[in-house]
C-alpha cells in the first residue's frame, strides 16, 4: 500500500501460507521455503537463490530460525538485517545465540519498552541499536461502530448477560488456567455471566478438557481460531488478558482499546504503560484467578469508571497505536539501514 515491493518468506504448509494465499497476490511475492531447522542446508540454500534473485534491500525476520537463515544469508548477501523480538521471555545470551542480536542485525525492534530492556542487556549488543515499535492497530479492520449482536445471537447470550471473552493463543503462559479459575468465583456474585475462549494452539485439548471436569460446559464456550475478531470483541463486556509470562505488547490489548471493549489483564511485561498504570484498564496480579475475579466484578459492577477507562483507552489507541503510525515507523527504520548497508 505505501508502494514498496514486498515479498513474504515463511514455511510451507504453515497457517501463515494458508492465510497469505487468501489475499491477493498483487499486494506481495509469496515464497513458501520449508525451513525446519535452523541447520537445514536446503534451507539455507533455498533461502540464498531466492534472495539472490529478488535483489532485496533489507531482510526482516521474526524468530528463531528464520532469524539465524535468513540473518546469516542478509551479511552473505551484504543486505542488512532487521530482527524483531515480539515476546518477553529471557534471551539466551550464550555463544552463538547472542550473535541473533548482537552480530547480525543491523537493528532490533521490539514491540515494547521491557523487550528493549530486556535485549539490551545481551552480550555485545549496541543499545542504540534496539528501537521499541508498539503493535499497530488496523482502525478500518476494528472499528468501535461494529455491532458484536451476530456473535451474541450465535453464543446465545440475550441482552440481560454479561459475556467475558479470553482471545488468544492456547497456551501455557497465556493464563487460561487462572481464567478458568475465576469463572466460578464470578459467578457467585454474577450467576447470569457467560464466558467465551477464543483462539488454539498447543492447550487447546486440555482446557476444553478442564472445563468439561469444572462442569461449566453450559457457562463457557470455546470458539477455536476464528476470523472475526472485531466482531467478538465488540460482543464482549468485558476482555481478560490472564498471561504471567512472553507477553511484549499484546495486540488484543489496542484492538479492545480501539473497539471500546473494557480490558482486564495482567501486571507484566510492557501491559502495565500500555493501561497507563490503570488509566485505560483494570490491572491485575498475574497468577491470581481470585485478582482475576475482582478485576471482572469491578468492571461490571462499576459502569461509571469503566466507561472512563474505555474512552481513555480509545483516545491512546486512536492517537499513539494505530497501524499507519506502526509502519510509519518501521518503514524509517527500513530506510535508513538500507541508506547505509553493512559492508
Amino acid at each position: 500500500e505505501r508502494g514498496h515491493r514486498v515479498s513474504l518468506v515463511c514455511q510451507v504448509d504453515s497457517p501463515l501460507e494458508e492465510r497469505a494465499r487468501s489475499v491477493s497476490n498483487s499486494r506481495f511475492h509469496l515464497i513458501p521455503i520449508a525451513m525446519k531447522s535452523a541447520l537445514s542446508l536446503r534451507a539455507f540454500l533455498s533461502l540464498y537463490r531466492c534472495v539472490s534473485k529478488n535483489n532485496f534491500d533489507v531482510i526482516h525476520t521474526h524468530s528463531s530460525v528464520d532469524s539465524w537463515l535468513g540473518g546469516v544469508v542478509g551479511k552473505l548477501s551484504g543486505i542488512p538485517v532487521i530482527r524483531t523480538r515480539h515476546v518477553s521471555l529471557p534471551v539466551n545470551d550464550f555463544f552463538p545465540n547472542h550473535l541473533l542480536y548482537s552480530y547480525i542485525p543491523q537493528r532490533i525492534l521490539t514491540s515494547g519498552n521491557m523487550i528493549s530492556d530486556i535485549v539490551k542487556q545481551v552480550r555485545c549488543v549496541d543499545s542504540n541499536k534496539v528501537v521499541s515499535i508498539p503493535a499497530g492497530v488496523d482502525l478500518r479492520k476494528f472499528d468501535s461502530r461494529i455491532s458484536g449482536e451476530k456473535i451474541r445471537e450465535e453464543l446465545k447470550v440475550d441482552s440481560n448477560q454479561i459475556l467475558i471473552g479470553k482471545i488468544g493463543v492456547v497456551r501455557g503462559w497465556k493464563g487460561h488456567n487462572y481464567f478458568l479459575e475465576a469463572i466460578p468465583l464470578i459467578l457467585k456474585k454474577i450467576p447470569y455471566a457467560k464466558f467465551v475462549i477464543v483462539g488454539d494452539g498447543p492447550g487447546f485439548k486440555e482446557i476444553k478438557s478442564k472445563v468439561k471436569l469444572a462442569g461449566i460446559e453450559s457457562k463457557v464456550d470455546l470458539l477455536g481460531h476464528r476470523e472475526d475478531v472485531p466482531e467478538i470483541m465488540a460482543a464482549l463486556d468485558v476482555q481478560v488478558l490472564a498471561s504471567f509470562a512472553g507477553e511484549g505488547t499484546p495486540q488484543v490489548i489496542p484492538q479492545a482499546f480501539a473497539m471500546k471493549t473494557p480490558v482486564v489483564a495482567t501486571k507484566i511485561a510492557s501491559i502495565p504503560d500500555l493501561l497507563g498504570q490503570g488509566e485505560r484498564g483494570i490491572l491485575i496480579e498475574p497468577e491470581n484467578a481470585l485478582s482475576l475475579a475482582e478485576g471482572v466484578l469491578m468492571t461490571i459492577k462499576n459502569s461509571e469508571i469503566t466507561s472512563h477507562l474505555v474512552e481513555n483507552a480509545n483516545a491512546f489507541c486512536l492517537k499513539e497505536l494505530t497501524v499507519d503510525k506502526m509502519m510509519d515507523s518501521t518503514i524509517a527504520i527500513y530506510e535508513e539501514v538500507a541508506s547505509s548497508p553493512p559492508k
